[in-house]
């Protein structure tokens, strides 16, 4: 069994929806489960919609409203889709949407577990969109509702996957379809609570939702596609030299899906990585081609002792929160206390620097920092930067392999450089520069570790 995601770029148009059947339709004998975003940009739109609903402007709610009925009523008659049952699907959308809205318009702000609801319609139309084509053209389909089937916590936007419940639903709803020869198309990113309400994992959550799926079925393999060549050695908007990389780790992947890797979410490898499960990713633009894999091993590469470094990732955004306090000098607790507070305001710290008196941690969510600065302000001073960014290399044997450090930093001598972090993993370093130097850093980096003789097995040369 293969499960298959296809990101909002590769159901974007008419002619990337067709080619996507093609692709799927490749896969007949592996009885494939497809897993979708909401055609690209559509989501955006949605959350829009909710914004300008809340705030009771009612012309604004109505123009994008409009843009998504326009946008998927033209892919329908384009398919070939009109009175084949998608347009009842769209009517009906539109018309819990303008509900949501009217309600959201009542409250006069944004409600969460509606703002979850009217998020995940645009899955449910591309979903729907796709499984009709598939089941009047090419092969038998059908939409299979995530909501019956992942079963989450109520934490809206952010909800956390129920594994036995959601694995249970998914044996009984998804298999019995793949065992008569139907393909189930279901959406990604959504799921539903305990309480019946629609939920979503978080943007960029379809990754994750295919990966649950994979581990909940025990699937042979895991395919994201999106419309990139698979995971590259650095961001290609940045880097025009970046190149795909043909093997990897999860624990490499997942380092770089959470230092800011956009090919994949950051909880998208636990799934696999729990059942052993190989993922692809790859480009449905370019289906022809191997795009990258993630095993649990690395290839075996002849001169097995030096360190190679595999991609560079980065995160932006960030603020940088320094703690300080004499009174703390040697104290035991001193951390504990900090890292209570941010874990009681829901605020993750990505890097970590300490000293005898002195805590430096950067965070990306800044929502609650005013109350995280007014606890810790009772002992302690608090200083908070902006602008900032993190640079992640990772790759293999970077904590053991002499000079890496040094080698790094001299490549960068007029780079203010603020945090450091290295061994707290064994393939990644990372620091803390300002946003303004990305770049130059990046550029600077990748020139230097892969413009030479590259590992043809680990890279596409």
């Amino acid at each position: 069994m293969v499960i298959m995601k296809f990101g909002g770029t590769s159901v974007g148009s008419v002619e990337a929806i067709k080619r996507v059947a093609t692709i799927i339709e490749s896969r007949k004998d592996k009885h494939p489960i497809v897993v979708v975003s909401a055609v690209g940009k559509v989501t955006d739109k949605l959350v829009d919609l909710a914004r300008y609903a809340a705030k009771k402007q009612p012309a604004k709610v109505d123009e994008i409203l409009d843009g998504i009925r326009i946008l998927h009523q033209e892919m329908m008659e384009n398919l070939g889709l009109t009175e084949k049952g998608f347009d009842k699907v769209l009517t009906r959308t539109l018309e819990t949407l303008q509900e949501i809205c009217a309600t959201l318009n009542r409250t006069g702000e944004i409600v969460k577990h509606l703002y979850d609801d009217l998020l995940s319609y645009g899955e449910y139309l591309s979903s729907n969109m796709l499984a009709c084509y598939l089941d009047h053209y090419v092969m038998k389909a059908v939409m299979a509702d995530a909501r019956d089937i992942l079963v989450t916590d109520s934490q809206f936007s952010k909800a956390q996957p129920m594994f036995d419940e959601s694995a249970a639903n998914a044996q009984k709803r998804l298999l019995p379809l793949v065992k008569e020869g139907k393909v189930p198309v279901v959406q990604g990113f959504v799921g539903r609570d305990t309480f019946g309400r629609t939920t979503t994992l978080g943007r960029g959550g379809s990754d994750y939702s295919a990966t649950l799926i994979g581990a909940m079925l025990h699937a042979d393999v895991v395919e994201i596609w999106s419309d990139v060549d698979g995971v590259l050695t650095a961001d290609p908007s940045l880097v025009l030299e970046a190149k795909r990389i043909k093997r990897m780790t999860f624990q490499e992947a997942a380092e770089l899906a959470y230092f800011g890797a956009k090919v994949l979410h950051p909880a998208t490898l636990l799934p696999a990585v729990k059942r052993n499960i190989p993922v692809y990713v790859l480009n449905s633009m370019r289906p022809g081609d191997d795009g990258t894999l993630i095993t649990s091993t690395s290839p075996n590469r002849g001169n097995g002792d030096s360190c190679i470094v595999k991609s560079i990732a980065y995160k932006e955004n960030l603020t940088v929160v320094t703690v300080t306090s004499t009174r703390m000098l040697m104290a035991h607790g001193f951390l504990a206390s900090i890292f209570e507070i941010f874990n009681k305001y829901q605020t993750a710290i990505d890097l970590v620097s300490t000293s005898e008196v002195s805590v430096s941690m950067t965070i990306d969510n800044t929502e609650k920092l005013h109350d995280i600065k007014r606890e810790l302000g009772h002992f302690s001073q608090v200083d908070v930067a902006t602008g900032r960014a993190i640079v992640c290399l990772v790759g293999e044997r970077m904590k053991i392999t002499a000079g890496m450090p040094g080698k790094i930093f001299k490549l960068l001598d007029n780079t203010n450089i603020y945090l450091i972090s290295q061994g707290a993993s064994d393939i990644n370093i990372s620091f803390v520069i300002d946003e303004s130097d990305l770049p130059l850093v990046i550029k600077t980096l990748h020139a230097h570790f892969f413009s030479g003789n590259l590992d043809p097995e680990v890279f596409a040369v």
